[in-house]
Order: structure tokens, then C-alpha cells, then sequence
């Protein structure tokens, strides 16, 4: 087997200026990068999406969608990939006529849209 390559996404959520502020989010992701650096991955297989002032790429619902797309298009079979989230999540109900009450999770990009566990559960079984 060849040799693998590492990758990760990695998002944190401060929403800065809004209601639903929080103050640590981007500090989490600075130390998962150090950590997963001390594991083998490479500075140039990491993709960090905050809301920081100056941030080049934003964690809006779209970027975190495209970013994890990229991911799993450009592995290969023996990669490892690490997706790693701090912000804000939710639940969402689920109406299905004739079928008990049901919630699906969520995770909430800065530009407050939300991204299902159907996606993101999607994304883990393509593999």
C-alpha cells in the first residue's frame, strides 16, 4: 500500500458582531492544527476556515460545504481525513407525515446557515 496523505478541514465559528457571539472557537481550532501537526499532518493538507478579522476564507455554509468536498474529491483509498467544527449547533425537526417526531443535527456556519448530520453524515459513508 502506497503512502497515505492526511487531510483536514478545520472550522471555528466566533460569530463576531452578532447576538450569538462566542469567544473561543478559533483558539480551539489553533490548538487542534497544533496537535494534528504533532501527528503527521502537513501544514499544506490543512484547510482552517474561521471568522477571524483578515480571515482569507470565511466559514460560511457554502466555503465549509466546498472545503469538504475538496477533501473527499482529492482522496485516495488508505488517506485519512479530520474534520473538525467549534461553534454553534442546533437541532432541526424533521416533519415525515405517518412517522414519529424526529430531530436531525446541525452545525451553524457564520453566516448562520446550517449544515445537516445528513450531510455531513453523508460525507463520512463516502468512505
Amino acid at each position: 500500500m502506497g503512502k497515505c496523505t492526511k487531510r483536514a478541514v478545520l472550522v471555528g465559528c466566533n460569530y463576531p458582531k452578532t447576538q450569538f457571539g462566542l469567544h473561543g472557537c478559533i483558539n480551539d481550532v489553533n490548538t487542534i492544527k497544533a496537535a494534528i501537526l504533532k501527528f503527521g499532518f502537513h501544514e499544506s493538507d490543512i484547510n482552517v476556515l474561521t471568522d477571524a478579522p483578515g480571515s482569507s476564507v470565511l466559514p460560511t455554509g457554502a466555503n465549509i460545504r466546498d472545503a469538504l468536498n475538496r477533501m473527499a474529491r482529492d482522496a485516495k483509498a488508505g488517506d485519512v481525513l479530520f474534520f473538525y467544527f467549534s461553534g454553534h449547533g442546533t437541532r432541526i425537526p424533521i416533519f415525515q407525515p405517518g412517522q414519529p417526531f424526529k430531530q436531525d443535527d446541525a452545525i451553524v456556519a457564520c453566516d448562520l446557515n446550517l449544515i445537516t448530520g445528513r450531510f455531513l453524515f453523508g460525507f463520512i459513508y463516502l468512505f
